[in-house]
């Protein structure tokens, strides 16, 4: 048994449905791969750390993350919304968060995250971001603007590069991580889990 084999030992999903769509996630080919276990239950541990009321994600895909996001949002009060520009997998994702029973807490908006994101209003407690990836460099002013002080800014996906993915994908997740290490509104991590979440907390207005 290697290390993540014995952590999934302890880890149960938060809603029952996670575990149809981990399947999916695991067999289909036309869909992006989900933030995964260990990811989606840190996603869990920090809403409820930080009793967060007001969480926004970019790229829902079927809506792994959503579910995680909003069980845990649904036991502190709070709402999520989330963006996705596809349409036919917009459409599956609100199938999937009502067969969750994540309709009241969860808010789903068909577009794209570049631009649905200046139509936004208040800050978040948190932002989870896992749109296109090259399109992380461009959003994360935005992204700071929309986030509280104190608040997380979460990236997925963001040690491509030391994996090997193709450079049309890797550079903007190196590019991303250059520039939030180097911000000094950012306080950075990068956590070695899933295919790397890169998470900074928001110091300063």
């Amino acid at each position: 048994m290697n290390k993540l084999e014995y952590i999934e030992t302890f880890i149960n999903p938060d809603n029952d449905y996670l575990n149809e769509l981990q399947k999916q996630n695991d067999t289909r080919k036309d869909i992006q791969p989900s933030v995964g276990l260990h990811t989606g239950k840190m996603l869990g541990l920090l809403i409820r750390l930080m009793e967060a009321k007001r969480v926004l994600e970019f790229g829902t895909c079927i809506g792994y993350s959503a579910v995680w996001l909003g069980e845990a949002l649904k036991s502190t009060g709070g709402k999520l919304i989330t963006v996705e520009f596809d349409k036919d997998i917009y459409s599956e994702a609100k199938e999937n968060i009502e067969k969750a029973g994540l309709n009241s807490v969860v808010d789903l908006i068909h577009g794209d995250a570049s631009e649905v994101m200046n139509e936004l209003e208040g800050k978040f407690d948190m932002i989870l971001q896992d749109s296109a990836k090259t399109l992380y460099p461009q959003m994360i002013e935005k992204c700071i603007e929309l986030t509280r002080k104190n608040g997380l800014i979460i990236a997925d996906d963001t040690l491509f590069k030391p994996m090997g993915i193709p450079e049309k994908f890797s550079a903007p997740m190196d590019e991303y991580n250059r520039m939030v290490f180097s911000d000094e509104r950012l306080y950075s991590t990068i956590l070695p889990i899933g295919d790397g979440a890169t998470i900074s907390i928001k110091l300063c207005d």
